[in-house]
């Protein structure tokens, strides 16, 4: 990808208009916490590019995020995208996926650097990262 600035060196020299990849300025979305949270989950489940999982049921809180168990290597909900079927009830996962949920305070400055079913993964000002709910928090 192109950085905004290699598009508006080529602008300069053909008169072209610029373009803007509206993903990338959604990732950096930035938003403060509206609230403290802190995730007390022991076993989450992080998965690697290929790794079989079982699927329960899809959360009705927020949609778009399944249940997965990974024998003794964890549990928790995923979005559903990136798991593929294989049959018989089994699914690999088509990308890692690391669910550390982000500690916050009302007031930290967080940077949404991806979005997904209602949930972010930020960054805060210390450059820690994890998810974060779009319930607690606010754009700054």
């Amino acid at each position: 990808m192109k950085s905004v600035a290699a598009y508006e060196k080529e602008n300069e020299q053909d008169g072209a208009c610029l373009i803007i990849d509206y993903r990338l300025a959604f990732r950096m979305t930035q938003y403060v916490a509206n609230a403290d949270y802190e995730d007390t989950d022991s076993n989450p489940l992080f998965l690697k590019v290929g790794q079989e999982v079982t699927t329960g049921v899809t959360d009705r809180t927020w949609p778009g995020w399944v249940w997965a168990e990974s024998g003794n290597e964890g549990k928790g909900y995923v979005p559903e995208e990136i798991l593929e079927p294989l049959g018989e009830g089994r699914f690999a996962a088509i990308e890692d996926f690391n669910p550390t949920v982000l500690k916050v305070k009302r007031g930290d400055g967080l940077t949404s650097l991806r979005q997904v079913h209602q949930w972010h993964w930020c960054r805060n000002a210390t450059g820690q990262e994890g998810w974060v709910a779009d319930y607690l928090m606010q754009k700054a």
